[in-house]
């Protein structure tokens, strides 16, 4: 199975010039292509085969304006698309106008402890500081169009995020502790979102830094960034 050609991220970067079946193992099992475009899989982590050099060498053109705007993208020297609280990342055909993957990180709370899950004490953080998201994301029913529906996902869990101590700095990619999938969180958010749907929750990270920038790129080859 393909993916379609000429797929890019609006915002910073993408066009596929030699499309090939790319998946990656997400922690929570479902297999995804990240922000390089639309997504492609399988059923289980065992059938995954993880391409993160086959796509850095497809990767080209640098989408400098956003389509649906026309303004300048800022990027990072990370390769990170940078938004502010509230503002969406999306994902778009080439050509078109219109997002076919859009996320947008809402707020970010502090937190030095949650509630353990099931029992009601108290944990405290592996890396230092509990981020408590509020996420929103849509993929567009046309992304089962290019796949089969049941693996038209974009992942959201904690192992496709990641924090900075602030702009410029090196991304760190270990949110996804044992701690952080153990809090007791109100309202909790789907660890994927799938074709012609939006979903819109709380996700906790365990990061270094209680102040910089939160993430979102399941490939590590950039993706979204916002200040917290």
């Amino acid at each position: 199975m393909s993916i379609p050609a000429k797929w890019k991220l609006e915002n910073p970067m993408i066009v596929r010039r030699n499309p090939k079946k790319l998946a990656f193992a997400a922690a929570t099992a479902l297999i995804a292509l990240g922000t390089a475009g639309l997504l492609t899989g399988c059923a289980s982590t065992a059938e995954a085969e993880t391409t993160g050099n086959e796509l850095a060498e497809q990767l080209a053109d640098v989408a400098k304006t956003d389509p649906q705007t026309g303004e300048k993208v800022m990027v990072d020297s990370q390769s990170q698309d940078v938004k502010a609280l509230g503002e969406a990342g999306k994902l778009t055909v080439a050509g078109e106008t219109q997002p076919s993957f859009e996320i947008t990180v809402h707020s970010v709370e502090v937190l030095d402890s949650c509630i353990l899950r099931g029992y009601g004490e108290r944990i405290t953080p592996e890396n230092g500081a509990f981020l408590l998201l509020d996420v929103s994301a849509s993929l567009a029913a046309s992304a089962a169009e290019a796949v089969a529906e049941e693996i038209a996902l974009m992942p959201l869990d904690a192992s496709v995020f990641g924090t900075s101590p602030g702009a410029n700095r090196a991304v760190s990619y270990d949110a996804d502790t044992i701690a952080a999938y153990s809090c007791e969180v109100d309202g909790a958010l789907d660890i994927a979102v799938g074709a012609g749907d939006q979903v819109r929750g709380k996700l906790v990270l365990d990061v270094p830094d209680a102040s910089g920038q939160v993430i979102y790129d399941p490939e590590k080859t950039g993706g979204w960034t916002w200040n917290y």
